[in-house]
């Protein structure tokens, strides 16, 4: 994809653009931006997300107010890119100020709030989470989205049935490997998840997601296993598109949406009635998503219960 050379300030929009102020930014992003500026193109438009992709490849997103703080992520205040003129290949380019889209639309960011995605550390007991995984395997089967990680609903296609059936061996088999401190293994089957299943990002993709999430938290017994997913993502552009594989990448260094976060410190540290709102914000996600990257996080955490005593690693 074709991207501006210049490395000029952005430009203040001129009067007929719109402009919007954002609410929030990933601290990521605002370096990106104040790295000698930044020049990308659009690289894909939903209704509530605009993804960009920078010089070089990195993708980064322009979120509605409403949806949670993200890696590479700026909320605004905006409730939908309906009407905002934005399309594919629109230069973009921005400063510490703000970012240009096109020629439509100026997002201001002299006021945002920044965030950084903070996973809490391993406890030192883990009465709470081994009950909490319990009560979250009794919710999954209650609550959770069918056709992905979970069986598709009764009356589903062959292929459907085929592709879950595909989805609970592999996924059986990656934990069955790291259960076994067979790494070698381990990256096989967590290659073979990418691009498996329904949604814009695999039902595959985002169990990896969640499992990667949980291989970053510090001072827990498997923190690090696989170089916390790094080790498993070479090659995966071949198998996963450009969006799924970004959100894969973040994962694989410790970085999340706030709400999956959330999630994991409310597993490790919370109480049974702060439980509930914290997983429905996070099966919420998409379609089948939110219910595959719980999935995944509850992996993880099961891995690191059946490896207690064993030499952890620290904040890394």
């Amino acid at each position: 994809m074709a991207s501006a050379t210049s490395t000029a300030p952005a430009a203040r929009p001129c009067r007929s653009a719109g402009e919007v102020r954002a609410a929030s930014i990933e601290t990521a992003f605002l370096q990106a931006l104040q790295r000698e500026g930044f020049h990308g193109r659009v690289h894909s438009v939903f209704e509530r997300v605009v993804n960009i992709e920078q010089q070089g490849g990195e993708l980064f997103t322009l979120a509605c107010r409403g949806l949670d703080s993200a890696p590479n992520t700026v909320i605004v205040r905006l409730s939908g890119f309906g009407g905002s003129g934005i399309t594919e290949g629109d230069a973009v380019r921005g400063d510490a100020a703000g970012i240009q889209v096109g020629e439509r639309l100026w997002i201001e960011l002299s006021d945002a709030s920044p965030w950084e995605c903070a996973l809490p550390a391993y406890p030192l007991k883990t009465i709470r989470l081994r009950a909490n995984l319990r009560w979250l395997q009794a919710q999954l089967d209650r609550l959770g989205a069918a056709g992905g990680m979970l069986a598709p609903p009764r009356g589903g296609s062959a292929f459907e049935l085929a592709v879950a059936d595909t989805l609970a061996q592999r996924s059986a088999q990656l934990s069955d490997a790291l259960a076994h401190g067979d790494h070698a293994a381990a990256r096989k089957h967590a290659s073979s998840l990418f691009g498996l299943g329904p949604g814009l990002t695999p039902s595959g993709d985002d169990f990896l997601v969640g499992l990667f999430a949980v291989l970053n938290i510090s001072a827990s017994p498997c923190c690090g296993w696989l170089g916390g997913g790094a080790e498993v993502l070479a090659g995966a552009e071949r198998s996963t598109h450009a969006i799924s594989l970004a959100a894969l990448t973040q994962a694989a260094r410790g970085r999340v949406r706030e709400t999956i976060a959330s999630l994991i410190g409310h597993l490790m540290y919370g109480a049974p009635g702060e439980l509930g709102p914290a997983l429905r914000r996070v099966l919420a996600i998409g379609s089948t998503s939110g219910t595959d990257i719980v999935a995944g996080v509850r992996c993880g955490l099961e891995l690191n219960i059946s490896h207690e005593g064993r030499r952890s690693c620290q904040s890394r």
